[in-house]
């Protein structure tokens, strides 16, 4: 916990002392590198790196996951393939905000106390960026999935269709999910 406030207190300091002077243009094509706070599918919360390579109009992300306690042991791991086909600059004044839109490809592999799990679903991030300091960006990003493969120890399920331990059916649990991401960039 103190660990998030501390990071926290450094995000909003950085963001009070680099007001910008002057609105970056547009999101650079160039490369780009950065973390986030994530939570909802890929499972659980946890960190992520994001980034995009030069050249590639693809954003990458790979997050991580961990929870050991006495009762109750969890680890995973995401990964995320995301075309921003829509990018909208929306305040050019003073300040560079930009909402973002496109389809993407979200895996995720966990592994608890008591079971496996492999994921893989389409998603379609929706994101809000506030372009500062030149080539800092701060993001707030919101990711419907559908789940199209799920698979592991208690069974296997498809586009919601579950097959396994105790029988099968539809759940449309099993079909969406719903994810979430804070965090920064630093574009090259």
């Amino acid at each position: 916990m103190l660990k998030k406030i501390i990071l926290t207190s450094v995000m909003a300091i950085a963001l009070v002392i680099s007001i910008p002077t002057k609105a970056h243009a547009a999101y650079g094509d160039g490369a780009a590198i950065g973390a986030a706070f994530v939570g909802g599918f890929p499972a659980h919360t946890g960190l992520a790196l994001t980034g995009q390579f030069s050249g590639v109009p693809l954003m990458f992300g790979l997050g991580f996951r961990a929870e050991f306690n006495d009762s109750y042991q969890y680890f995973g791991l995401g990964f995320t393939m995301d075309w921003w086909g829509l990018k909208i600059p929306l305040l050019q004044d003073n300040v560079g905000i930009h909402f973002y839109l496109g389809p993407g490809l979200g895996v995720d592999a966990t592994f608890g106390s008591e079971y496996w799990r492999l994921h893989a679903g389409l998603r379609v991030p929706i994101g809000f960026s506030f372009v500062f300091a030149k080539s800092w960006e701060i993001f707030l990003e919101l990711a419907p999935t559908l789940n199209v493969l799920s698979a592991g120890s208690h069974g296997f399920q498809l586009l919601g269709i579950y097959v396994g331990d105790g029988g099968g059916g539809f759940g449309l649990d099993g079909l969406l999910a719903f994810g979430a991401q804070l965090g920064f960039r630093y574009w090259f």
